[in-house]
């Protein structure tokens, strides 16, 4: 790979950017990003429910028209 030049640096500030590059290689070399994990759906929150298991009549009755 071509370097680029970079005109507006002096060589004391090429020099560190390069250092900085190679330390940034080896880190990577060395120390590899962890693969993630594969996203699950959340669980769904149990129905509510009178403590008999009854369902609850407020929810039973939503949705029946009369008419």
């Amino acid at each position: 790979m071509v370097a680029p030049t970079l005109p507006h640096l002096t060589p004391e500030q090429r020099e560190h950017l390069e250092q900085l590059a190679d330390a940034a290689r080896l880190r990577a070399a060395l120390y590899p990003s962890p693969k993630p994990t594969p996203a699950r759906p959340a669980p769904l929150p149990p129905p509510r429910q009178y403590p008999g298991g009854r369902p609850n009549p407020w929810r039973t009755a939503r949705g029946r028209r009369r008419g």
